[in-house]
């Protein structure tokens, strides 16, 4: 690693060009220990106003430890939480693919986790100043912090005379900044002259509220509508709701900080690649053009050659660009939507998605959590540039193999492998049809029955002529050898390509049935999705809420959470108090549920036997 342990030294003279200027200022950023002093201090200060529970009666309960950012329920500031990590562009960048690490090999790992811990302590206390609960102080350090860090990267960028596509990019981290810088003058301003104050985010949340109240109603009967245009509306109507709960209301589907979070990450890395692929091609094309210009006196057909290459991979890059683009957007959304059926599974205690082999422990469903927002981040990087790889040399191929030789823009022999494989293949389905057709007339008997959609009659699966058709298995037995070779290709290929696609998604596993526990981002995926649940359930957090309430009055504490211890003596008065009346009317609702007859002679449950939507009306 390129550590400067010779910046302690002051005997060196000073660097003689701006290029080695650049490199001392760039290794004293992301190496060195400047930064992090700096948010170490910045970090002290907001944690004096932050509150802890561990021995709240020492110091007044200060100084605390501050949330940088609530990733398992957050959905608050969630727009900010984005920006904030618009700032990190630079860092996640130059650690992923400008790291040189000169160390032994066996240190690697370990030096690779320090550096992105220096990083994440760097945009620590930005994150904590706009999630912190004291709103003067916590937009004043935020401030001042974030104009440091600002004035550091932008020194950086005018020192080392970058080229303007690096402008391009450093510009998604200023406009970051500068929306982060104007939001907590904002933030200082209400506080002071409009005596604004932090609103502490809530246990439960007004959507778990409603849903939970949605789930006391009786559910409206979902009778199969024939029609299709009222199904087309119907779906319309739903695709149109979802797209709404999505982006729009604050509903209980919504995308968490969490989402946000990874879907900035990610676009913005796109967005660097996207600037660095347009920065190569032109590289490339140009040197291309200094060939050609070379061996134009040598040899035309050369120059034509690397003219059309030049070409070819200039379309190539184009076309990789709009796909995987496309194929982002497209497994994000896919990713959001599964995440979210999921959990409603889940929620109603359905697994049946889950293989009954994927199991994990309760320690290791927090270790999985912990990974896997970081992880989704990679994977769909990872998908991505691997997608735009497959696409460029599949462009690329195409137009050798198929286009440029009918084209006769290049020598017809390039046409040798497409004459070679397409006569075979559309042989192979012309007969697939024909036999298909003799089947259908020959060897099956005229019974007909219902298929298994129910939608059209066909015949039943009793053999006719089984003389001829052991005959024809014998003499195709020996041809399918041969063209095994060509299926169990398509097979690998057809594999590769559906696996291509679902690389990027944890939510699906890549490997086949009974092996999927050997699928790391699977596995990561379900710890995260159990934590979910239990951490996060609409109906577990609403009851809690409910008890936090009622055990409020019984407290001397103001501030009562799941995380408050509770004294035997309080214990035993609670339990006096609720737990009869609690398990009393529990009792009850649950024989009249599976003793429906009984609401006949029941007067204060007599809305179990109504059929309009009501709520459940339990027994005082």
């Amino acid at each position: 690693m390129q550590n400067q342990t010779s910046n302690v030294t002051t005997t060196e003279p000073a660097p003689s060009s701006t290029s080695e200027l650049c490199k001392e200022y760039t290794n004293a950023i992301f190496y060195d220990i400047g930064m992090p002093l700096y948010a170490l201090v910045a970090i002290l200060i907001i944690s004096l106003f932050e509150r802890r529970r561990y021995k709240s009666d020492v110091c007044h309960g200060k100084p605390g430890l501050p949330l940088p950012i609530n990733f398992l329920d957050g959905t608050s500031n969630s727009v900010a939480n984005a920006a904030a990590f618009g700032c990190t562009l630079e860092y996640i960048l130059f650690y992923l693919f400008f790291t040189k690490l000169l160390v032994n090999r066996w240190l690697t790992a370990v030096v690779l986790f320090l550096l992105t811990f220096l990083a994440a302590l760097v945009f620590y206390p930005i994150f904590a100043c706009l999630n912190s609960s004291s709103r003067v102080f916590g937009s004043l350090v935020g401030f001042l912090y974030t104009l440091l860090l600002t004035s550091v990267m932008f020194a950086r960028s005018y020192i080392c005379d970058v080229s303007r596509w690096h402008w391009a990019l450093y510009a998604v981290t200023l406009v970051s900044e500068i929306y982060i810088m104007i939001l907590f003058v904002y933030r200082f301003y209400t506080a002071i002259f409009k005596k604004s104050k932090f609103h502490k985010e809530d246990l439960v949340k007004i959507d778990q509220v409603l849903h939970v109240k949605k789930l006391l109603v009786a559910p409206k009967s979902n009778i199969e509508e024939n029609d299709i245009r009222q199904r087309i509306v119907s779906y319309s109507e739903t695709v149109l709701a979802e797209a709404k709960l999505c982006c729009l209301h604050k509903s209980l589907y919504r995308c968490t900080t969490r989402t946000l979070a990874i879907n900035t990450i990610v676009i913005l890395v796109f967005y660097s690649n996207f600037l660095a692929t347009i920065y190569l091609g032109e590289i490339f094309e140009s040197l291309l053009s200094n060939l050609a210009d070379l061996v134009f006196n040598i040899s035309m057909n050369v120059h034509e050659q690397i003219v059309i290459l030049s070409d070819v991979i200039r379309v190539s890059l184009i076309i990789s660009n709009i796909t995987s683009a496309v194929y982002l957007i497209t497994n994000m959304v896919l990713i959001y939507r599964s995440q979210r059926q999921h959990l409603m599974k889940r929620w109603r205690g359905d697994k049946s998605f889950i293989p009954s082999q994927c199991k994990l422990d309760h320690s290791e469903m927090l270790v999985k959590n912990l990974m896997y927002a970081g992880h989704q981040v990679s994977y769909l990087i990872a998908g991505y540039v691997l997608f735009q790889s497959v696409v460029i040399v599949f462009c690329i191929l195409l137009s050798y193999f198929c286009i440029l030789p009918i084209m006769k823009k290049v020598p017809e022999v390039f046409l040798t492998p497409l004459e070679f494989v397409l006569p075979g293949v559309i042989f192979l389905f012309v007969l697939r049809f024909i036999l298909r057709f003799i089947s259908s007339r020959v060897f099956l008997q005229n019974h007909y029955l219902s298929s298994d959609n129910e939608k059209h009659w066909e015949k039943a699966l009793a053999l006719d002529n089984r003389r001829v058709y052991q005959n024809l298995s014998f003499f195709l037995f020996f041809y399918y050898i041969l063209t095994g070779l060509y299926r169990c290709t398509f097979r690998v290929l057809t594999s590769i390509c559906i696996n291509l696609f679902y690389i990027a998604r944890m939510d699906k596993p890549l490997l086949i049935p009974g092996f999927e526990r050997f699928d790391i981002g699977y596995m990561t995926y379900l710890g995260f999705l159990e934590v979910e649940l239990h951490q996060c359930h609409p109906v577990v957090v609403v009851c809690c809420n409910l008890l936090m309430k009622s055990a409020s009055p019984l407290s001397s504490s103001q501030d009562i959470s799941l995380e408050s211890p509770m004294g035997a003596c309080k214990r035993n008065k609670m339990s006096k108090m609720y737990t009869r009346r609690v398990r009393n009317k529990w009792q009850k609702i649950k024989t009249l549920i599976f003793n429906q007859n009984l609401c006949n002679e029941s007067k204060s449950n007599v809305s179990f036997l109504t059929p309009r939507p009501a709520k459940l009306n339990l027994v005082q």
